[in-house]
């Protein structure tokens, strides 16, 4: 009996999937879903969403509904979908550690999580990611076994920095680039085919050896092909740490956004007069300005922030100067109000 109903249920999940357009998502639960992907010998594909999450409707509504993303998928794939924040949803989620939306999974039939997938993108870029998935020696489970195990190589390292960045795993990412950056020689620093120890600094800390290293000698490790990026992954570590040093330090006492005991800006100003920069008067002022907060010095608090008027710089990050003005001067309302005609913001874009 029991094997007669779970047959009409699996024949009402397919017929349910069928009727869609685009990638065809069997209805149901987990498990009915992982019985079909056994019975045809694939692997199950989750789409793990919520129903506030945009990304998650873009991603099911418009790049998955394709006949380019349908043949694709329905050629590897059972599909199914689970709301993260819903009945057995809820459960699914913790036991497949999903932490943001969307997440896709690629399990195999007996359950085992083969490969992981976090955020949207385009069909292109997302099918290029999936496809790695159905490799095991590519998969996000071969390099998770293996970085757990201690055993990945230094060949696989760069592979898996990608997988675990496309995974959302970011711890790893950094400790798997530090690694490889120990590993290299001083001939392998600048080769590109280690580009990726210096695409992801972004989860690095600003004292990482290779960090500063990065700094030296972007010119010849970037060459032409990186050129722009490598200044914007340089202006992107620095301004992160700087954002937290203004808005998180109101006086060296107070440190609401745990951005760290130490003061960091001694060490900044040499990474940026080391560094070939294009905008290095922009960041020594605001290194001025974060040094000022952290030691409650309301005078120079202004004074920088004033300087920063007449910086073209400032403007992408002038929410985190107004805001810093406003803890030390909340009654200087003109002032205030001139800034955020400055650096076109309203009274809402400046609130913490």
């Amino acid at each position: 009996m029991h094997r007669i109903v779970l047959s009409i249920s699996i024949c009402l999940l397919m017929m349910n999937g069928y009727a869609q357009h685009g990638v065809k998502f069997m209805e149901g639960n987990f498990q009915e879903a992982l019985e079909i992907a056994k019975q045809q010998n694939k692997m199950l594909f989750v789409d793990v969403y919520t129903s506030w999450c945009g990304p998650c409707r873009w991603m099911s509504e418009e790049v998955l509904q394709t006949p380019e993303a349908a043949k694709y998928f329905d050629k590897y794939f059972v599909c199914f979908k689970i709301d993260a924040e819903k009945g057995d949803g809820m459960a699914f989620a913790e036991e497949y550690g999903v932490r943001a939306y969307p997440t896709f999974l690629m399990i195999l039939p007996d359950g085992t999580l083969r490969h992981k997938i976090v955020g949207a993108d385009t069909l292109h870029i997302f099918i290029s990611r999936v496809a790695r998935g159905l490799k095991e020696k590519t998969s996000w489970g071969y390099f998770m076994k293996k970085y757990s195990e201690g055993t990945l190589q230094k060949k696989e390292i760069p592979m898996a920095v990608g997988v675990f960045r496309e995974a959302g795993v970011k711890e790893e990412v950094k400790n798997l680039s530090d690694s490889l950056f120990g590993l290299l020689s001083s001939k392998e620093k600048f080769a590109s085919r280690y580009w990726v120890v210096y695409e992801e600094l972004k989860y690095s800390d600003l004292f990482a050896p290779r960090f500063k290293f990065f700094v030296e000698n972007r010119g010849e490790i970037a060459g032409k092909k990186y050129e722009e990026v490598s200044f914007k992954i340089i202006c992107t570590m620095l301004s992160d740490h700087l954002i937290n040093n203004t808005t998180g330090r109101i006086t060296s006492k107070e440190n609401p956004w745990n951005c760290g005991d130490a003061n960091e800006m001694p060490y900044m100003r040499s990474l940026i007069k080391m560094s070939d920069l294009r905008d290095k008067e922009f960041f020594l002022v605001w290194c001025d300005l974060a040094e000022a907060c952290y030691f409650g010095q309301a005078d120079q608090v202004k004074e920088y922030i004033r300087k920063m008027t007449i910086l073209p710089e400032a403007i992408e990050f002038g929410r985190s100067f107004v805001w810093a003005f406003q803890q030390y001067f909340p009654d200087e309302k003109e002032e205030l109000i001139k800034l955020r005609e400055l650096w076109n913001l309203d009274e809402d874009n400046c609130r913490k």
